[in-house]
């Protein structure tokens, strides 16, 4: 059988080689593709440590998700997708069949599967197979890493400010705002006329998020001891924010983001950390009518969506220089020690 190079996953929490591995061919209803682009993230790792499932069962891996490339076969029963189509992947596995899924909102599938790159083989690899209802067309003049970025990077940042409604005259707190998820969302939050607070506690991070946002984009620091206060004084009127999201599950940081919050604001977390909560009296949600809700990734439909802001330049991507897959342990080695910023782009 064919070979190809692939980044393996032994077992959860394990190191992540570089192996030889059969080239996989798609079953009924799968197309395989020739992976152009992959971005190295944050969700990556999280799923490489057991954060999304641990089930010894599902290793050995290839993890990888938010990718892009070139369809080159396809199984039996597909008939929508063609060899040579340039598409991108969704990272759920959902039935398509439930009331969710048929009402558009994919995100909410009742009979979800699991995640791609995790209950199956994913694109850290010369080429991987996906389920066809998986795969998305990559819009003209989107390049292959735009088209990794928008599939979770710029997809779920889309999701929180349709979810939130956020427009011209909202303030938007980012609270770990030199993340991927963090810049994309500062990016789109300001295109559609927010100011924005990007808030991290990291000064190499606040120094990214500066030179690659644009003017609406404020960095905040999140050490400074009055920072309620800061983030109340960059809002008219000094009423704080009216949308503050929470990317990274940090419990004081979201309680300084409740207590400056304005009056019918809205919280947002799209984090996942076991056994971390926080709840407010109820009170307070009644006396300022204030919301708490959680953001779970994009639709099928907003992930073309990001795409298509990238492929006309409303919003742009955020990555670094591509690497090779023999670099891809390294990476994941800095992700975990903290020293990244933005996105870096396997290029198989």
């Amino acid at each position: 059988m064919p070979q190809m190079d692939a980044v393996v996953l032994e077992e959860w929490g394990g190191d992540l080689a570089v192996q030889s591995v059969d080239r996989p061919e798609p079953d009924a209803g799968e197309v395989r593709v020739d992976v152009r682009a992959c971005a190295i993230t944050r969700t990556i790792e999280n799923a490489v440590q057991g954060g999304l499932s641990d089930d010894p069962a599902h290793t050995p891996r290839i993890p990888g998700h938010e990718f892009a490339g070139v369809v080159d076969a396809i199984g039996p029963g597909v008939s929508d997708v063609e060899v040579g189509d340039r598409v991108l992947a969704y990272f759920y596995l959902t039935c398509g069949r439930c009331d969710r899924c048929r009402r558009g909102d994919t995100n909410q599938c009742l009979n979800f599967g699991g995640w791609f790159g995790v209950h199956r083989d994913g694109a850290y690899a010369e080429a991987t197979t996906i389920p066809a209802a998986n795969v998305l067309p990559l819009p003209d003049g989107a390049s292959f890493a735009a088209g990794a970025v928008a599939t979770d990077g710029l997809a779920t940042p889309l999701h929180i400010c349709e979810k939130t409604d956020v427009g011209d005259d909202d303030t938007v707190l980012v609270i770990g705002g030199g993340g991927r998820i963090g810049v994309h969302l500062s990016k789109l939050a300001a295109a559609r006329g927010a100011h924005v607070l990007a808030a991290d506690v990291r000064r190499d991070r606040l120094d990214h998020v500066d030179a690659v946002t644009p003017d609406a984009v404020t960095p905040v620091d999140g050490r400074e001891s009055d920072f309620t206060a800061r983030l109340a004084e960059e809002t008219p009127d000094g009423v704080g924010p009216t949308v503050a999201v929470d990317t990274v599950g940090d419990v004081d940081a979201l309680r300084d983001a409740w207590d400056a919050l304005a009056m019918g604001g809205q919280v947002v977390t799209l984090t996942t950390h076991h056994e971390r909560s926080f709840a407010p009296p109820l009170r307070a949600f009644v006396e300022r009518e204030t919301t708490i809700r959680g953001s779970r990734y994009a639709t099928k439909d907003e992930v073309v969506r990001a795409a298509r802001l990238l492929a006309d330049g409303r919003v742009t991507a955020d990555y670094g220089d591509a690497v090779g897959l023999s670099d891809v342990p390294e990476v994941h080695r800095d992700l975990r020690a903290g020293d990244t910023a933005g996105v870096t782009i396997l290029e198989p």
